[in-house]
């Protein structure tokens, strides 16, 4: 696991909680990123990186969307991008990783993994700090 990513949505000055909130934002997070876009499964969208986004502790750009999981269900994942090496991570409400890939620097990532009925986090970013460019993140149920 990159350790940079997980400690984005861990603790800070002692709270229990500074990841993801049920508020669906990030709330006193270290790095200053409130940016949570909304999402639904089923759905895809275009997105840059740039290096004006929210970025991890290693100085990576990263884009987080929230996805709500109804029922029990497997959740695909594809992060694609012709311009630098995509890297998905999948975190739960309370900001814990759940799953996360990043496919070896073919051009896409891509996860699949089962998710109890949930609000989850997808943070797309690139795999290597200073990576910047545009992406297409989808979302299906298998």
């Amino acid at each position: 696991m990159r350790g940079s990513l997980y400690a984005c949505a861990l603790l800070l000055s002692g709270a229990l909680l500074s990841g993801c909130s049920d508020s669906s934002t990030f709330v006193n997070d270290q790095l200053g990123c409130n940016d949570v876009r909304s999402f639904s499964v089923g759905n895809s969208t275009s997105g840059r990186l740039s290096s004006s986004d929210c970025l991890l502790q290693d100085g990576s750009a990263v884009d987080y969307y929230r996805v709500n999981v109804s029922g029990n269900r497997t959740l695909h994942v594809v992060l694609t991008s012709d311009e630098f090496n995509p890297y998905v991570v999948i975190m739960d409400r309370s900001g814990n990783v759940v799953a996360e890939e990043d496919n070896g620097g073919t051009g896409f990532s891509e996860l699949v993994t089962n998710l109890p009925s949930d609000t989850y986090y997808i943070a797309a970013t690139s795999f290597d700090v200073g990576d910047y460019g545009q992406y297409q993140l989808e979302t299906q149920y298998e």
